[in-house]
């Protein structure tokens, strides 16, 4: 299932990276997973973006609302894999965003080998 990102044009609170600079220098073949946030003071079923790096991976965004809630419904029975499928192109100096789209996949986590089974 193909999604656009949501809060792209944040800054990540506690980061000295703005979302949009970051994903101004995307490619579209970095490694990028979903974690879910359920102390995320705005939204209990809050499912971040996040791009994996060497140091400190980084926000990128979260699931719309309503997708994140079904998405938690199915968390515990299956793992989602991730990969990007569309950067929309911006300009920063024109304060004209950038934007992402992801490709979601589900996997049964009883299927998955027995050192893959770890809970994200």
């Amino acid at each position: 299932m193909q999604i656009k990102i949501v809060g792209v044009t944040f800054r990540t609170e506690g980061s000295k990276f703005d979302r949009q600079e970051i994903i101004s220098k995307l490619c579209g073949k970095e490694k990028i997973y979903l974690k879910r946030e359920p102390t995320n003071r705005f939204d209990k079923n809050a499912v971040a973006v996040m791009l994996k790096r060497e140091k400190k991976d980084q926000k990128l965004g979260y699931v719309r609302s309503e997708l994140a809630a079904f998405l938690a419904d199915l968390w515990s029975k299956y793992k989602f894999t991730a990969k990007i499928s569309e950067i929309r192109t911006g300009d920063l100096e024109k304060k004209i965003p950038y934007g992402m789209s992801i490709d979601v996949k589900k996997i049964e986590r009883s299927k998955l080998p027995r050192t893959k089974r770890k809970r994200n």
